[in-house]
């Protein structure tokens, strides 16, 4: 599985207020899970799949950071499809948690791609502050 990662990432935060406030590249990685389009195969047959997984590491990007992600569907009719891809920048949702949002196109397999559209899960979901906790 080769991966050519983009150079140049879409995606911008100067938008998110927040960004500035709570930027700290830790060492952490996010989940994900999703579905892409539908798209018709080789045989007209049209389908999906679902995409699951864990991002690489942060890598700085501006006063932000991405990940990579490398993954494979699921099979469909006896394929799949590879993604290699990097995440848009955090995206603060409160108490230092971020997600970050992924759009692209996979591989061609069987005679077609599919896009997909997705956000991570935020990072570290069990470590909630003691006065958070319900």
């Amino acid at each position: 599985m080769g991966c050519n990662y983009k150079k140049d990432n879409s995606y911008s935060s100067e938008n998110n207020q927040y960004a500035e406030n709570y930027y700290r590249i830790k060492r952490h990685n996010h989940e994900f899970e999703s579905s892409t389009d539908y798209e018709e195969d080789d045989e007209g047959v049209e389908h999906n799949h679902r995409i699951a997984g864990v991002s690489g590491p942060p890598i700085k990007y501006g006063k932000s950071h991405i990940h990579k992600i490398h993954v494979l569907t699921d099979t469909f009719d006896d394929h799949f499809h590879e993604i290699c891809d990097t995440t848009g920048p955090a995206i603060y949702i409160g108490d230092g948690k971020h997600i970050h949002v992924i759009k692209g196109t996979t591989e061609e397999a069987d005679g077609h791609t599919h896009d997909y559209f997705f956000a991570t899960l935020i990072q570290d979901p069990t470590n909630v502050p003691e006065d958070r906790k319900c």
